[in-house]
């Protein structure tokens, strides 16, 4: 696990760069004219005359050898000089911005509910195992699994935003509209972790370290928090970090559904309106926060166990 920890930390910058590098020839992969639509964009009844057509291109470069385009789109972002929107005209770096910030703070809440509520679910269900809780974490995890976010939104904006009138289902005016974002989110997140942390409680409390611990008066409270959950947490840590990458490509769904000016919501309409600036830095922006939740949660299994900080040294 050391190995492929380190493995992974060392490929996230070469990930980042080709994601980079990719982004930067979209408007070459595409096979779409982007002349043509900044055209039909910015000048919906315009006539796509040859001269107008040509300006537009001289505008964005697009006469240069492609080389020369290339550098010249990574020297512009790599001084902060993300362009404007062809839709609206607005910076890309403010658009981004906001949005980024948007779904950060539901992503954020989302893992860390998500991890709380898998542990205690795993933890309580490893303390008895065949008990009638092991026996509903079980089945409340198998229906989660089965349940994806795309699925549950919907059902929670009726239930809770239609039926009960209790939060509302779209919009962003504050923290009370994320409630049900981070509601669709977290239990496809939470059931694997809680049956794997279910799973490795309940082998760490058969070992003898845990039978003698017990025998020696440890409280139980203590016993299941330190000497059993810490063990388990490299492995739960390392089914977050895989699940993550998922969840965080799912927010794009939730924004949509909840209309959520979040960087998802962002990327898809800039994708059907063409707006290939804002694409390009959002997508660099989009796989560059899953690949640090990633990393974070890479780095935090090297912290967590003493094998692997061992192995690293």
């Amino acid at each position: 696990m050391t190995s492929g920890t380190l493995l992974r930390l060392a490929l996230t910058p070469v990930v980042l760069v080709g994601v980079v590098l990719l982004a930067m020839l979209l408007p070459e992969l595409t096979g779409v004219d982007s002349a043509r639509s900044v055209l039909a964009v910015r000048y919906a009844d315009a006539d796509p005359d040859p001269a107008v057509l040509a300006a537009i291109r001289a505008d964005l470069g697009l006469d240069r050898p492609l080389p020369e385009r290339v550098l010249d789109r990574l020297g512009r972002l790599c001084t902060g000089q993300l362009g404007t929107s062809w839709l609206s005209g607005e910076p890309v770096g403010e658009r981004i911005g906001r949005a980024f910030q948007v779904s950060i703070g539901i992503v954020v809440a989302a893992l860390v509910l998500s991890f709380v509520l898998g542990c205690a679910a795993g933890l309580l269900a490893a303390r008895r195992p065949g008990s009638l809780v092991d026996r509903a974490v079980a089945g409340s995890t198998r229906l989660a699994a089965a349940l994806p976010e795309f699925a549950l939104a919907p059902l929670l904006v009726a239930v809770f935003a239609v039926g009960l009138d209790l939060l509302p289902s779209s919009g962003w005016h504050g923290p009370h509209n994320a409630v049900l974002p981070v509601a669709a989110l977290v239990p496809v997140l939470a059931a694997p972790i809680a049956a794997t942390m279910r799973a490795r409680a309940a082998a760490m409390a058969r070992e003898n370290f845990a039978v003698a611990a017990e025998a020696r008066g440890i409280g139980r409270f203590r016993l299941w928090t330190r000497h059993i959950a810490k063990p388990a947490l490299p492995a739960v840590l390392s089914v977050l970090t895989y699940n993550a990458a998922g969840m965080i490509a799912g927010t794009a769904t939730v924004e949509v559904v909840f209309d959520l000016p979040g960087l998802g919501r962002t990327l898809v309409d800039a994708v059907i309106a063409q707006d290939l600036p804002v694409v390009q830095v959002g997508l660099i922006v989009a796989v560059a926060m899953a690949l640090l939740v990633g990393a974070l949660g890479d780095a935090l299994q090297l912290v967590v166990d003493p094998r692997t900080r061992r192995a690293a040294a």
